[in-house]
């Protein structure tokens, strides 16, 4: 008899282009299928242009024949279906934002992230088994009682299939005759966009022709971006940052992250950061706060700062900017270092941990 091929339902709250979550999504349910499984994928929210590729939460059929794959980082209606179903259940924890940095800026997702928070002690005891991306998220879940032994560390990756080597020429030319810093991702609080300006800030004084350019959607807190534009206007970096909005071109972001100096990462909270991993990829070192888990991600490619202390993490910067050799071996590290976040890696991860659920059986 021809054995079936495994069947996997894979559920997030919400699919829209450029999302790191959704990107991971997508990568892991191509991967799984070249190596055999049915994979189906739901959410409450897929955005029209993602329709093709993703069915409505409400879609999802209860067989107990299969494995549900939930992501939770935020809380959603799809919660209820995951209670109740009977299915092998995997949860792909990514951590919740702490709520207090959307309090005064989007209510709605203060009242999200809470309510996510306030479930999770009790939501934990309906899995099976836990994938994380980090050393904080695996202490999270432990914290909570979850058994060392349930819990898989699987790092997030980098779809370099769509980084081929080729990049937008013409943004390209342009961005090769800058010097400056990158920041990928929405521009909220939780990215400490601020302290990230109050660090280019003590640059500009002594790298005047340096820029920052921030890539990532303003849209989602106003009170923040007018904090934002007070800053510049008061520091008069004006003309040395550029926000581009959302860029999902490929070509453009391989263009981007190619020509960038250092990439900057000063957020109040992560729990992975898939642009820090996609920097390392084109060799870019990177400068990061120091708060769980970005080192670990960055890894030996990094410069570990003091956010509040950003005249010390400029210096520290340009000390590097100063020694070529230096500059050379933390770009050389990136690359080494981003070897764990490839495709190919993130293939064998789901092969050993499919393999561990099999053997449990």
């Amino acid at each position: 008899m021809t054995q079936r091929p495994l069947k996997i339902n894979i559920m997030t709250a919400a699919l829209s282009p450029g999302d790191a979550i959704g990107n991971y999504i997508f990568s892991k349910a191509r991967l799984l299928r070249e190596l055999g499984a049915r994979v189906d994928i739901y959410a409450d929210y897929v955005d029209p242009r993602l329709a093709h590729a993703a069915h409505h939460s409400s879609l999802y059929q209860n067989t107990g024949q299969a494995i549900l794959w939930f992501h939770y980082s935020i809380y959603a209606d799809n919660v209820e279906i995951a209670m109740t179903s009977n299915d092998y259940k995997i949860m792909d924890y990514h951590g919740i934002c702490p709520p207090h940095l959307f309090k005064g800026q989007n209510e709605h997702m203060r009242f999200l992230c809470q309510s996510g928070l306030d479930l999770l002690p009790e939501f934990v005891s309906y899995f099976d088994r836990f994938v994380v991306h980090s050393e904080y998220t695996a202490d999270r879940l432990r914290a909570l009682g979850c058994a060392e032994e349930r819990v898989h560390k699987i790092p997030l990756a980098v779809d370099t299939s769509l980084f081929d080597g080729s990049e937008d020429p013409g943004l390209a030319a342009l961005l090769s005759k800058l010097d400056y810093f990158l920041f990928v991702g929405r521009v909220v609080p939780q990215k400490d966009i601020l302290a990230s300006l109050a660090i280019f800030a003590e640059l500009h004084q002594k790298r005047p022709e340096m820029v920052y350019v921030v890539v990532g959607s303003r849209e989602h807190t106003p009170r923040y971006q007018q904090q934002i534009d007070r800053f510049i206007a008061q520091k008069k970096l004006g003309s040395r940052v550029l926000f581009t909005g959302q860029v999902n071109d490929p070509a453009l972001l391989a263009a981007l992250f190619n020509h960038a100096t250092f990439y900057l990462a000063t957020s109040e909270w992560e729990s992975f950061c898939v642009p820090l991993a996609e920097s390392l990829f084109f060799g870019v070192p990177t400068v990061v706060q120091d708060v769980p888990p970005l080192p670990e991600v960055a890894g030996p490619a990094a410069i570990v700062v003091d956010k509040a202390r950003s005249a010390e993490a400029a210096q520290a910067i340009l000390a590097v900017l100063d020694d070529d050799a230096q500059y050379q071996a933390l770009s050389e590290e990136a690359r080494r270092w981003s070897c764990r976040y490839t495709d190919q890696a993130l293939k064998q991860n789901l092969i050993h941990f499919l393999k561990e659920i099999a053997g449990q059986g």
